[in-house]
């Protein structure tokens, strides 16, 4: 992957976003990849009966878009040292399109580099948030 690293690295400033359309077969994938094939994330069938009508992606896929942006701004430095604390609030499905956007939070200058703490958001086409949370990182110098 080639980094778009973020520029401005201070409280306040927005992160690249990355924007990802869902479908049966990427949920199906990340199910196999995971091992977590359940029937609310893998079966179209059994979920037209269910409240949702409609499979779920699996929480663990749209917070790898969330893992995804950090690295596309934050590079190996987000590999390294990279954590991530999240909550899952709302789902996606297939079809869905989502937005993982996040803003630094703090950047303040510690012995080993840069600490960087974000919020982050994954939110759906229609604006409703899909998971909620922070991740942090030390900017090597």
């Amino acid at each position: 992957m080639k980094y778009a690293l973020l520029q401005t690295v201070e409280a306040g400033a927005s992160l690249i976003p990355v924007v990802k359309h869902l479908n049966q077969d990427k949920i199906d994938m990340f199910g196999v990849l995971s091992g977590a094939t359940g029937s609310v994330n893998v079966a179209p069938v059994y979920c037209a009966n269910s409240p949702f009508k409609t499979t779920l992606a699996h929480g663990f896929l749209t917070m790898a878009y969330a893992s995804e942006m950090m690295e596309l701004n934050f590079g190996m430095d987000w590999a390294t040292s990279g954590e991530i604390e999240v909550k899952f609030i709302g789902q996606a499905h297939p079809g869905d399109t989502v937005l993982t956007q996040g803003t630094v939070t703090k950047a303040e200058e510690r012995e080993n580099g840069l600490y960087v703490e974000c919020a982050l958001t994954v939110l759906n086409q229609a604006g409703g948030n899909v998971m909620v949370g922070t991740a942090s990182l030390i900017k090597k110098k």
